[in-house]
């Protein structure tokens, strides 16, 4: 992911399916959504927090720096309505776009250097890459918890998603 329109394509597939999930988690209501499932992050909000927490730090990581004890934190005690998860997501979503508008290849070679426990310097595509892959993989897990309790998914991959070229 080393071409800046590629790595913008991904991350508009991602604002996308989360939307378009939160539209469907929404058709469930707020009870069934915030239940524990013994998935990843427990409930299906705090799977989506977790989502929002690493889209958002993760590329302020690949920006800047610093510390992953640095970046967002969500807890699912703090949004009371759907309506306040779909505008955290709307922030999220323009941050990353904004961030997006001015990515370069530059950007993308470059190395950075953060704090996980610590000091790992890896290249800024590698870090988004990373960003990109973990919420793939929740968005896989959202499928798997709505066909367990037979809701059916937005969509399942990008050929769904993509439009036509």
């Amino acid at each position: 992911m080393t071409d800046p329109d590629g790595v913008r394509q991904i991350y508009e597939y991602l604002i996308e399916s989360r939307r378009r999930f939160l539209e469907t988690f929404r058709s469930i209501g707020w009870d069934r959504f915030t239940e524990d499932r013994d998935a990843s992050w427990g409930s299906m909000l705090a799977i989506f927090l977790h989502m929002l927490d690493d889209e958002e730090g993760w590329w302020q990581i690949a920006r800047n720096g610093g510390s992953l004890a640095s970046t967002p934190d969500r807890k699912p005690g703090d949004y009371a309505d759907f309506d306040a998860v779909a505008a955290d997501n709307a922030r999220v979503a323009a941050l990353t776009r904004t961030r997006l508008a001015a990515l370069s290849e530059a950007d993308l070679a470059r190395s950075v250097t953060f704090e996980a426990g610590e000091s790992l310097t890896r290249p800024f595509d590698q870090i988004v890459r990373h960003a990109a892959i973990d919420e793939i993989a929740h968005l896989g897990e959202f499928v798997a918890l709505l066909w367990q309790i037979d809701v059916a998914p937005p969509f399942v991959d990008w050929l769904d998603y993509e439009p036509a070229r």
